[in-house]
């Protein structure tokens, strides 16, 4: 979606240009268009752009796609070059041209849009014969010399895909289907370039390379401005032998510039990789997974988890994203610097805002947060010819985190609370038998280590220590934490409020995790808000659960250099496992009803309920600690260790009056 100050403006430029008789304005005679593109398709033309525009919520709700067709408009496009656009998969076009009831085929020229294909009928954006069509028709009917083709909608990397279409619904286009799609159409092109979010991907590239000389992508969460078009497309209608490269640079350059400009506090990250090198950088990955499975396999499982849980990670923790690059630095493992060196050759130019760091320009999937998505992925490399020592490593890896969770589980706040947590005497492999994957004989091999590299509910017990409580542990076990977090409940009388986590936490002389809390928490507009921490190596951001003017979505909290927390905006929740492009607005006069989950006296999960009364956003508010008010509250540290399972320590209840 487009959001701030430009997306404001550029509706305001599209309502002027339907006034006007500009790009997006009634009027003209059909034939006469017609004839006119007729005169265009038969020269001899250098360049054919291919936008392939899903609409979705991002045009329905916010004219995204609106603002980036005028972007193509306002460049100055040249007989030489053909940008042609399919539209489809959005309720409603913020603009007076482009209808919801069909799919179309549009030719951008100058100032102006002129439509092809009127009435092609309601077809799947995520559909591949869609997309194959689409291409088809352009290289039959608008043959070039030069071929580019952009994928403009959500993302969801290399498990989930490209496109979310809001009139059919449905799943998202996977890579696999991507690649089929442009294997029927035929079409080489220079570049594909994905305006969608996390696509940058090394699984992504390696299919890519059958069909485009480089792909431009993005590794994190794209802002809603998406790319800017008209720099890039002025640069090849002035030169239609513009090397590739710049034009990549172009774009990458514009994008970090435009985004800068209205995302300031939105990371950006941009590249383009040459698909002649990704051989080069798959045998690298092979070589280096095939080292590290043997890691793996001497029971040295701790480095390479604590490797992948220090890599820069991308999007939320269901994609399993990491910078491909930055892992291979972490891991002290032979073969490392040969798949540093291939990615770097690889990926020709990229660019990233100041606040984003460990961004290399290409990630690659590890299941370690969600490895119950592991079966579709592998289906995924099969087709796609990913296999071999880079999907066995991963193999390897998946079936560990699994046998981790079943010899130990994770335990809950209600299970500490009424007792501690004991693991199972043996393990229990059930839920992992319906995943083809899973290896008992394999995971079994690792019994002994799972049981050095556990904790029984003895282990977390805390102590009094004076006016406040501890946990010791020794530095053996601190060795298996990757990361610690406080949660806390508030007691209102028939049962626990959630009230969320906070990364903040202190040791005392001795080394033991103090577990205090000053009876402060997160407040908005003088609301107790349940909130929860996400650390990133950029940034620390905060996600409250809430019914934004009767949708639910997450409202993302960042703090500034002042340490106050602002609201940047509001993520909504899709079905396919797609990632939101930029932030939903929260403005003034919106209504937000907080949300909280709720446990009982008896340790089970309630339901979710409303906290509070609903209230009226004010933007000047800020995200600031107060006082929680008087009542029992319950304390507890939550340590997650190298298989990713969770364990609550023993619950402290802190009265305040």
């Amino acid at each position: 979606m487009k959001t701030g100050k430009r997306f404001i403006l550029l509706i305001a430029l599209a309502v002027t240009a339907c006034l006007l008789g500009g790009c997006l304005a009634e009027g003209g005679d059909a034939s006469e268009e017609h004839a006119e593109q007729a005169e265009m398709k038969s020269g001899n033309h250098k360049f054919t752009v291919m936008v392939y525009m899903c609409g979705t919520d991002l045009e329905s709700d916010y004219g995204a796609a609106t603002a980036d067709i005028l972007e193509m408009c306002a460049a100055d496009i040249s007989d030489d070059v053909n940008v042609l656009l399919y539209t489809g998969g959005t309720e409603r076009w913020q603009n007076n041209r482009i209808s919801p009831d069909t799919n179309q085929i549009w030719r951008i020229v100058q100032d102006d849009m002129v439509c092809l294909e009127e009435d092609i009928g309601v077809r799947s954006m995520t559909d591949p014969s869609t997309l194959a069509d689409f291409v088809s028709y352009c290289g039959e009917n608008y043959p070039a010399e030069r071929n580019v083709l952009i994928l403009w909608d959500h993302g969801g990397g290399a498990l989930y895909g490209y496109g979310i279409d809001e009139i059919t619904g449905g799943d998202s286009m996977q890579i696999n289907e991507i690649d089929k799609a442009l294997e029927k159409a035929g079409v080489r092109f220079d570049f594909i370039g994905f305006d969608a979010c996390l696509m940058a991907t090394v699984e992504t590239a390696c299919m890519m390379d059958r069909h485009a000389d480089y792909m431009i992508g993005s590794e994190e969460i794209e802002p809603g401005s998406g790319w800017y078009y008209t720099g890039w497309l002025n640069l090849i209608c002035k030169d239609p032998s513009v090397s590739v490269e710049k034009i990549g640079k172009t774009i990458v350059d514009d994008y970090i510039r435009v985004c800068g400009e209205e995302n300031p506090d939105d990371g950006c990250t941009l590249s383009m990789i040459d698909l002649a090198e990704m051989d080069h950088v798959y045998d690298a990955l092979c070589a280096f997974s095939s080292n590290a499975k043997e890691e793996l396999d001497r029971d040295n499982f701790r480095v390479v988890s604590r490797s992948v849980s220090n890599t820069r990670a991308f999007g939320d923790d269901s994609y399993d994203t990491i910078d491909l690059m930055h892992f291979a630095q972490n891991c002290d493992i032979e073969g490392s610097e040969e798949l540093i060196a291939a990615v770097d050759k690889a990926v020709v130019y990229s660019g990233n805002s100041e606040n984003v760091r460990n961004s290399n320009g290409m990630t690659v999937y590890l299941p370690y947060n969600d490895v119950y998505s592991f079966d579709e992925m592998l289906d995924i490399y099969s087709d796609i010819g990913l296999e071999g020592e880079y999907t066995e490593f991963i193999r390897a890896f998946a079936n560990i985190v699994a046998g981790g969770q079943s010899y130990h589980g994770s335990n809950t706040p209600i299970e500490a609370l009424n007792g501690g947590y004991e693991p199972d005497s043996l393990p229990d492999f059930s839920e992992w038998y319906d995943f083809s994957w899973f290896d008992e004989d394999y995971v079994s091999g690792y019994g002994e280590d799972y049981e050095e590299n556990s904790y029984s509910g003895e282990d977390l017990i805390v102590e009094e220590r004076g006016d406040y409580f501890a946990l010791a542990l020794s530095d053996e076990d601190w060795e298996i934490i990757n990361d610690i977090q406080m949660q806390l409940f508030y007691d209102d009388g028939e049962g626990y409020i959630d009230l969320g986590t906070d990364n903040y936490f202190d040791t005392d002389d001795d080394g033991a995790l103090m577990v205090d809390y000053d009876g402060l928490w997160f407040t908005l507009m003088d609301y107790i808000v349940p909130l929860y921490i996400s650390v990133t190596d950029d940034c620390v951001e905060g996600y409250i659960p809430c019914e934004l003017n009767g949708e639910y979505v997450n409202l993302v909290v960042r703090w500034d250099e002042e340490g106050l927390g602002r609201i940047e905006g509001a993520i909504r929740f899709y079905d396919n496992g797609m990632c939101m492009k930029g932030l939903l607005p929260v403005e003034d006069g919106d209504e937000i009803q907080l949300l909280c989950d709720y446990y009982t006296y008896d340790g089970e999960y309630d339901d979710e309920y409303y906290l509070g009364d609903s209230f009226t956003y004010d933007s000047s508010a800020v995200v600031d600690y107060d006082s929680s008010g008087e009542g029992d509250y319950l304390l507890y540290y939550c340590l997650t260790d190298i298989y990713n399972n969770t364990y609550y320590t023993e619950p402290v209840i802190l009265t305040f009056e």
